[in-house]
């Protein structure tokens, strides 16, 4: 069971206290109220499902209900909903994406918030199914844009339609 939630995670296994590292990452979450919140995520340096750290797609396209956050500015611990998030804007890379050999569908994305997001949606699909339909069908929930200098992770809940090219 998760005793404390933060930039440490402890478990506890009999009586036994297993300390979970973490590191923190930086986004801007934008929720389905309208408002944005500067935050620290809480990253595994080693990911359950695959080898290397935990990267933001993991964390959002989790199990998880609610996930720990940082409030830059309050300087607190709160636990958010997953589905409230429409869309991150990560400033740095952190989606795990990086230093992959990817090919890049460019769109442009309007969402339910009136919203217009541009840039390309990084992917390995082969060329004969390297479309908008294809990569929005095949991919989980949370899914990146790659809006240079920065990349953002959209919810698909929130995407009305999207514009190839």
């Amino acid at each position: 069971m998760v005793v404390s939630a933060g930039e440490n995670s402890f478990l506890r296994k009999g009586k036994a206290t297993l300390k979970v590292e973490k590191f923190k990452c930086r986004a801007n979450v934008h929720f389905s109220t309208g408002g944005s919140l500067d935050v620290h995520f809480f990253l595994g340096h080693q990911c359950e499902t695959h080898p290397g750290p935990e990267t933001m797609m993991d964390v959002l396209n989790s199990d998880r209900t609610f996930v720990p956050i940082e409030d830059i500015l309050m300087n607190e611990v709160l636990l958010i909903g997953k589905t409230r998030i429409v869309y991150l804007e990560l400033p740095e890379a952190g989606v795990g994406l990086e230093g992959k050999d990817l090919e890049e569908l460019p769109v442009t994305i309007e969402l339910v918030t009136g919203e217009t997001l541009r840039g390309s949606f990084p992917t390995d699909l082969p060329p004969e199914s390297r479309r908008a339909s294809d990569y929005l069908n095949l991919m989980p929930q949370y899914i990146c844009l790659q809006s240079n200098p920065k990349w953002l992770v959209i919810n698909k809940g929130y995407v009305l339609s999207v514009k190839q090219g």
